[in-house]
């Protein structure tokens, strides 16, 4: 009888350490999701607005689908804070796959010229001068694993968009 409930513990406790075990790998592979700006669609650009849809691929790498929401951006254009960006859109992306999360941003050029910088003309022709930086902080979820204020923090010119 005490042999048999030793057996029956043990293996209940190897059973419990497993999931754990599995469940931790998971979180690592879900903290090491890869994520790339891939491109911008340049819906407008004049001299009193800019929009343009920044298009961020985010690759799963772990076994377990997971969802993304509560994502917060702020968005700089040559070390000027231009824009704050709350998207409400929840993505879903499967285990082993990837999906590409899209950002509007709109601001007007003419602000940046409040905040200090010169030659805007300048800024809006040349686009290897134009340096886009994107920060903030997304969750993924996935089942019981949960990871809050995941950070994004990329820079890239407008002529690598």
């Amino acid at each position: 009888m005490n042999i048999t409930k030793i057996v029956i513990g043990g293996a209940i406790g190897v059973g419990m350490i497993s999931l754990i075990s599995y469940f931790y790998n998971q979180t690592k592979k879900l903290q090491e999701a890869c994520y790339t700006i891939v491109g911008a669609v340049i819906n407008e650009i004049s001299f009193n607005n800019m929009n343009f849809d920044l298009l961020i691929s985010i690759s799963n790498q772990s076994d377990l689908s997971f969802k993304i929401d509560n994502q917060f951006y702020s968005i700089y254009v040559n070390k000027m804070l231009v824009s704050s960006i709350e998207n409400k859109e929840k993505v879903s992306i499967g285990a082993r796959n990837k999906s590409t999360i899209k950002i509007n941003v709109t601001f007007n050029p003419q602000d940046l010229l409040k905040k200090g910088i010169e030659n805007i003309t300048s800024l809006l022709l040349k686009k290897d001068s134009l340096v886009i930086e994107i920060k903030g902080t997304l969750s993924l979820r996935a089942g019981i694993v949960s990871l809050k204020d995941y950070q994004i923090d990329e820079r890239l010119s407008m002529k690598e968009l």
